[in-house]
């Protein structure tokens, strides 16, 4: 019996988090093209921020394509983490690893 309320849990997760917005990261020299998408759609006017660069603050507004550059100065290669919330008030996050070295 419990091995069903496992199985029922998992499929429940699953398909609410296929219902979220998703983001995809293509990495440049000079920052990132963020991408994100809600239910497989881009996901136009969602607010993209970086939540682990202390000095940026700012939120950036994809465009009707669901994409956003978001400029990144960094001293370091380091892992950067984005959020985004879509306008029907999903929240989805990601890591992408940014290299100095390109």
């Amino acid at each position: 019996m419990s091995s069903l309320k496992v199985l029922t849990a998992t499929a429940v997760i699953v398909m609410s988090t296929s219902a979220f917005a998703d983001i995809r990261v293509a990495d440049t020299h000079n920052g990132a093209w963020i991408t994100v998408t809600e239910n497989g759609q881009p996901a136009a006017n969602a607010s993209v921020s970086v939540a682990n660069v202390p000095q940026q603050k700012k939120a950036y507004q994809t465009d009707e394509k669901g994409r956003v550059f978001i400029p990144l100065t960094l001293e370091n290669s380091r892992s950067i983490k984005y959020k985004a919330k879509t306008e029907s008030g999903r929240e989805s996050s990601r890591f992408a690893f940014h290299s100095t070295n390109k």
